[in-house]
């Protein structure tokens, strides 16, 4: 998350297909993501997109231009804003990452979303998020104000313990010794 809950804020940007902000996130290792969401206010109309791309890892920004978002998501949702001085919202996604940089973008214009809604500012920041935005050009920029909020949920992925790849060897090697020895076992026939 780039910044924690306040509930105090109106949402004073405007997300819509020439503004898009999006937030970076690094993972170590693989990860299964269940939702995205950000806190969201004003007055939204319509629907708007949410998506995970990859990132430059250097540069913490997109490597393609916003008009190639849709053919670069690796998930994405839409989704409606609900009227609402400030909501913190969130919506399911499915997603499961190997370890990488990744952003969360939201805005208008794309996979079917025609709306707006706003995204506040003024949300208690969290470490040093890097957030960046896209407005009304087709390129990526750093975006300096960490009091919006944008977040991934998820959990790292279940790797199979030892003792789970014991057995798996232990079986595999199992079935190939009876299917050598059924092959071994079987008569000669003499022709």
């Amino acid at each position: 998350q780039s910044a924690s809950y306040s509930g105090v804020d109106t949402g004073e940007y405007i997300l819509h297909g020439d503004d898009l902000i999006g937030a970076a996130f690094t993972l170590s290792k693989a990860t299964s993501i269940t939702a995205i969401g950000a806190q969201f206010g004003g007055y939204p109309s319509g629907s708007i997109f949410g998506a995970i791309v990859s990132l430059n890892p250097q540069t913490l920004l997109p490597s393609f231009a916003k008009s190639d978002l849709a053919s670069n998501s690796l998930a994405h949702v839409v989704f409606a804003v609900p009227q609402a001085t400030a909501i913190d919202l969130s919506q399911p996604l499915s997603l499961t990452l190997g370890p990488g940089t990744y952003g969360v973008v939201f805005g208008s214009g794309l996979f079917g979303a025609t709306g707006y809604a706003g995204l506040g500012g003024q949300n208690d920041p969290v470490g040093s998020s890097t957030l960046f935005r896209s407005f009304f050009s087709d390129g990526w920029s750093h975006f300096s104000d960490n009091g919006v909020r944008l977040f991934v949920e998820g959990q790292v992925a279940a790797v199979p313990e030892a003792s789970t790849w014991a057995m798996l060897i232990a079986g595999f090697a199992t079935v190939g010794f009876l299917a050598y020895r059924r092959r071994n076992d079987a008569p000669l026939k003499v022709a």
